[in-house]
């Protein structure tokens, strides 16, 4: 592992959940996020964490977006290097980081309502077993497709996976790769009556990652196809994980 953060001792006693966000230059959202976090019960605040883990964000560091003083654990790691479309990395990081034994990693425009952190607190998450989730709008509450890049899981079962394969970082649109190898190591489950609640960019702002393009430039579209061929073919190394240096900033 080249990063230098070592993993955080729990406070108190082990956290039943770890609720993994990436986040790049998402003030806004991140705000949105720490207000609905604040608004869970004592009851689940006492058995969850929460894991920001920034993609080293040039201008806007999550750190600096105020914090309310009632959150659950929280902590928030940031990668040194500010290399664009660098989420995977950032999702090792935060499973790396998780103090929890069951880990529901999402995307920073993806509100967790309360009454799913309670439904997947009462559930029993074995290591065998991967989890989509149903998916709705934060305003209107209308029904959306699911997520394809959130998954609830067991911390043994994303390592067992592998992780995200850092080798891809920089390179958008690459993360369907760990469903893939996460549908070979362990079986896909489907919770609807679990939902995310997706807050959308006419909301707020920065709800999704704007300040830099999804398009890949023709070289690295081509280097990340290639990549993928060399990998299948096990002509290249394999899944990386843990390269991108790293700290906790809070």
């Amino acid at each position: 592992m080249n990063g230098s953060a070592k993993p955080s001792p729990a406070s108190g006693a082990r956290p039943a959940l770890s609720i993994v966000f990436a986040y790049y230059e998402n003030p806004a959202m991140l705000a949105f996020q720490w207000k609905e976090i604040a608004g869970y019960s004592a009851e689940l605040k006492a058995v969850i964490e929460i894991i920001v883990v920034d993609d080293g964000s040039p201008v806007n560091p999550a750190a600096d977006v105020p914090r309310p003083d009632n959150l659950p654990r929280t902590s928030i790691f940031r990668i040194r290097e500010d290399m664009p479309w660098n989420q995977d990395a950032a999702r090792n990081i935060g499973a790396h980081e998780a103090q929890a034994r069951v880990l529901l990693l999402t995307d920073i425009d993806h509100v967790v309502p309360h009454e799913s952190v309670r439904s997947i607190l009462a559930r029993e998450i074995p290591h065998e077993e991967f989890y989509g989730l149903g998916r709705i709008k934060y305003f209107g509450k209308h029904r959306s497709e699911p997520h394809p890049n959130s998954y609830l899981l067991t911390k043994k079962t994303y390592w067992d996976i592998g992780g995200h394969d850092e080798d891809f970082a920089g390179i958008y649109g690459k993360d369907f790769l760990f469903r893939k190898r996460a549908s070979r190591a362990a079986r896909e489950q489907h919770l609807d009556n679990i939902v995310l609640a997706r807050v959308g960019s006419t909301a707020v702002k920065d709800a999704g990652t704007r300040t830099i393009p999804r398009a890949n430039t023709v070289p690295k579209r081509v280097w990340g196809y290639l990549l993928e061929w060399l990998k299948k073919l096990r002509l290249w190394r394999g899944v990386q994980t843990l390269q991108h240096p790293y700290d906790r900033v809070v």
